[in-house]
């Protein structure tokens, strides 16, 4: 990773002047070449832009000199194994392992770490560009990148082999892609297409995305051949997926998880008898009834068994019947079970959700309980023994050390810097706000960002738990949308800035 290149893409950008009499709106660009090179560069280097991607540059060269190895999780494992031999895996989209797959001849987790961080330090560089585009102010729009370039819950998982990296980019930028102009283009309804459509084959959550992008470019009324653009390649490239699954499991479908998923989320409210379920659903129900206190009928919120302990119990009923576990046909009396959960018990349901998602924006910092796996470790977490062959494959040699004063510095670091609940929580709740105080509609541009980020940190709590791990992709979509909708220009209306800078020419022409 290299400063000087990241200095080159932010010098690069325009400098936007207004001239006095110009509304904000009517702008134009300093290109002018009178300025020295090496007045320009000193210039570039004090911005807070450049000073962010320096910090974040050597932030990521810090944890890579500290670990050498990737972090080996749970997950980890399955993308690894599918990346040796690409199938359509039951649980899980081959997206991620499609990746992998790639660094493979090179036997480097380190590679992989790598190439990353550099997703990770493009994603904050092409928020702060989105959001000068809009005429955001720098500082604003310096502050919604630092998330993705300073959070050090953010550079845990970029350094670990799992999806959310490559997903969080993949979905961010296809939100650039489409908010980059006002007027959407069939070719970049093409790329944002595209970008959701590998989001979700990479994680599955991604295609609530692909029908909320697709709606949002109804409400917008755009061009029909844009509309088609957009929708043939969201859809075909998934569609083709689903054949290719069907080919390996008999079902038409990105995989055979979203039944057992929010089959181990109702299993921290369901009552049975309440549900009162068929005799073959029976053995779907929680192997320890929730009983309900006598002062209180909802003492199920107190319960802190995580859903994915029900999934990992080897006495759960999926591992007593005949066949794989994660067959299709479980997965569908899973599904069944859950939606009767559901609707027999709708409040429990929706309390299970508030209780966690208030666990995520309004938790303690620095974070405790499950989600302290994704800190720093003073000892990298190891592959185990078992996997010791598999990780092999991708240059794992023993177990992970840390290696000083590098992982020192982070183990501290991460105490004192990350992005706190609260101020997340405001990411989310601020411009709804602002529309209800102001008595106006969300500005358009932050409209798309907003509803991807509530939808991504909703659903994933309703469909399978509460993890800080699984609330990082939504994490730059709302700063996105909470520095666009507090941003005059935007509120207005205007164009972009380059786009206003070429209406000018146009009619300073005419």
């Amino acid at each position: 990773m290299k400063v000087n290149g990241m200095l080159k893409i932010v010098s690069s950008f325009p400098v936007i002047r207004a001239h006095p009499g110009r509304a904000l709106g009517d702008m134009e660009a300093d290109d002018s070449g009178s300025t020295p090179l090496k007045s320009r560069f000193l210039a570039a280097a004090r911005a807070p832009i450049a000073l962010a991607v320096i910090a974040a540059v050597l932030l990521r060269s810090t944890a890579m000199l500290g670990y050498r190895q990737a972090f080996w999780y749970g997950d980890t494992t399955a993308y690894v194994t599918d990346a040796l031999r690409i199938v359509p895996n039951p649980w899980r989209p081959a997206g991620y392992s499609v990746f992998l797959r790639i660094f493979l001849p090179f036997h480097s987790s380190g590679l992989v770490v790598a190439a990353q961080h550099l997703l990770g330090l493009a994603t904050g560089i092409l928020i702060y560009a989105l959001l000068r585009r809009w005429q955001v102010r720098p500082v604003l729009a310096v502050a919604a990148a630092l998330p993705v370039l300073l959070d050090p819950r953010q550079l845990v998982i970029e350094h670990a082999l799992l999806s959310e990296t490559l997903f969080t980019c993949l979905v961010t930028w296809a939100v650039v892609v489409t908010l980059w102009r006002r007027r959407l283009t069939p070719p970049m309804a093409v790329a944002a297409g595209l970008l959701l459509a590998a989001a979700t084959l990479t994680r599955s959550i991604g295609l609530p995305l692909v029908l909320l992008f697709l709606g949002l470019l109804l409400a917008r009324r755009v061009a029909l051949r844009t509309l088609l653009a957009a929708a043939a390649t969201c859809l075909v490239p998934l569609g083709a997926y689903g054949l290719w699954f069907q080919a390996h499991n008999g079902v038409f479908a990105l995989g055979s998880n979203d039944g057992m998923l929010l089959w181990s989320r109702t299993m921290s409210f369901a009552d049975c008898s309440k549900i009162r379920p068929p005799a073959d659903l029976l053995p779907l129900c929680p192997p320890e009834p929730h009983r309900a206190a006598a002062t209180w009928p909802w003492n199920f919120l107190l319960d802190t068994k995580r859903p994915q302990e029900y999934l990992t119990d080897q006495n759960a009923w999926l591992y007593r019947r005949p066949g794989p576990p994660l067959s299709p046909e479980n997965n569908s009396l899973a599904r069944n079970f859950a939606l009767r959960a559901i609707v027999a018990q709708p409040v429990d349901y929706a309390l299970i959700i508030l209780r966690d998602l208030t666990d995520t924006l309004v938790r303690r910092d620095p974070p405790v309980h499950a989600d302290a796996a994704f800190l720093f470790p003073a000892v990298s977490a190891e592959v185990p023994p078992e996997q010791a062959d598999l990780a092999r494959t991708y240059g794992y040699s023993g177990a992970p050390r840390a290696v000083a004063p590098f992982a020192t510095f982070l183990e501290r670091y991460e105490y004192w810097i990350f992005l706190p609940g609260l101020m997340l929580l405001l990411a989310f709740v601020a411009p709804v706000a602002w529309m209800v105080r102001y008595k106006r509609r969300l500005p358009t541009p932050s409209l798309m960002p907003w509803l991807m980020a509530v939808a991504l940190l909703v659903l994933a709590i309703a469909t399978n738990q509460s993890s800080y791990r699984f609330a990082l992709p939504a994490v730059p979509l709302a700063c996105i949308a909470l520095a666009l909708s507090v941003t005059p220009a935007v509120r207005r209306g205007s164009a972009p800035a380059r786009e206003a800078i070429h209406t000018d020419q146009v009619r300073s022409h005419a």
